[in-house]
């Protein structure tokens, strides 16, 4: 199933053919690869963590998951919320 990740201010938003979901961005602890092919973002209860494989992922358009990775990183740290943005370090 094809997905985009939106910047949507002080959120991420998720979108596929079923559905949407919003998290804030100082919610997000952390976007990791953690298979070849997959993204793994960390956030807080209740979602824990949201997996995404590389190539379902229509937006952003990325070469790799790596790639994908410091897109949403650059997503993250892209916000007026939280003194600029970013996971808060140490959570």
């Amino acid at each position: 199933m094809p997905y985009q990740i939106l910047d949507d201010g002080a959120s991420i938003r998720f979108v596929s053919g079923t559905g949407e979901q919003l998290i804030m961005k100082k919610d997000i602890r952390e976007a990791s690869v953690v298979r070849e092919d997959l993204i793994e973002i960390k956030t807080g209860p209740p979602l824990q963590s949201i997996f995404f494989r590389h190539r379902d992922v229509t937006s952003p358009a990325t070469v790799s998951a790596p790639v994908l990775r410091e897109a949403i990183n650059a997503m993250i740290t892209n916000c007026i919320c939280c003194g600029g943005g970013g996971p808060i370090p140490g959570r």
